[in-house]
């Protein structure tokens, strides 16, 4: 189940690059960081708020997210989810 989870979550990201709902965006690092988000809402709509959950903390974990976002605010989230290949 977990790797069905994982291997969905790989195939929801590059479906989520592909469409970016997000070309207006004002704010390129925003716009990176939804992307993420919109694919961890995919996962939610399809295998349930747990199995989201579960993904987003396995990725990008709570703690880890609000630290970066209060000391380098939405680029440096972008930054973290480019370099740990969390896109596309």
């Amino acid at each position: 189940m977990k790797q069905a989870s994982v291997i969905l979550a790989a195939a929801v990201l590059s479906q989520a690059a592909a469409a970016d709902l997000s070309l207006n965006a004002p704010d390129p690092c925003r716009a990176e960081v939804s992307k993420f988000e919109q694919a961890i809402g995919f996962v939610r709509q399809n295998q349930g708020s747990q199995a989201a959950q579960e993904l987003k903390d396995k990725l990008l974990p709570a703690k880890l997210e609000n630290e970066i976002l209060f000391k380098e605010g939405y680029c440096g989230l972008a930054r973290y989810i480019r370099e740990k290949k969390l896109h596309r």
